[in-house]
């Protein structure tokens, strides 16, 4: 089994709001982190963007809850000024995603979960969806 992967904010979301199709591995995923069946780790940046979000799309919710929880139980990676000079020459579509994966190659991470495979297209590490992941365990 593998032993850390890198999350990316949309696997958090999906847990959060529900979303289908893979909120159902989603939570699959955190309830083995939070067991300490697999390290999780996540960037910095994507707490920011989390709680954008949730605030955004769930106006009733109580975010700082679900950040504290995750702060329990992720592996938070801080962005520095190197990684997101190293993130400008990945050749991801997105610069956002470019910081994600300087992040799990930082952490030496064994997949990265995310929702946008597509925008992980060419990275040295594997990419899976949660659910993926979740039929690989």
């Amino acid at each position: 089994m593998t032993n850390k992967i890198f999350l990316d904010t949309n696997v958090f979301l999906d847990h959060f709001l529900k979303r289908e199709p893979h909120w159902e591995a989603s939570a699959r995923i955190l309830t083995m982190v939070a067991y300490e069946q697999i390290t999780a780790y996540t960037s910095s940046v994507s707490f920011c963007n989390i709680n954008y979000m949730l605030n955004k799309l769930d106006k009733n919710r109580i975010v700082e809850k679900d950040l504290q929880f995750l702060l329990n139980i992720i592996q938070i990676v801080p962005v520095n000024g190197q990684m997101l000079g190293q993130a400008l020459f990945e050749a991801l579509p997105d610069y956002e995603d470019s910081v994600q994966y300087a992040s799990a190659l930082k952490t030496n991470c064994d997949f990265i979960i995310t929702t946008n495979k597509r925008h992980f297209s060419n990275c040295k590490i594997p990419v899976l969806n949660a659910s993926e992941f979740v039929g690989r365990i």
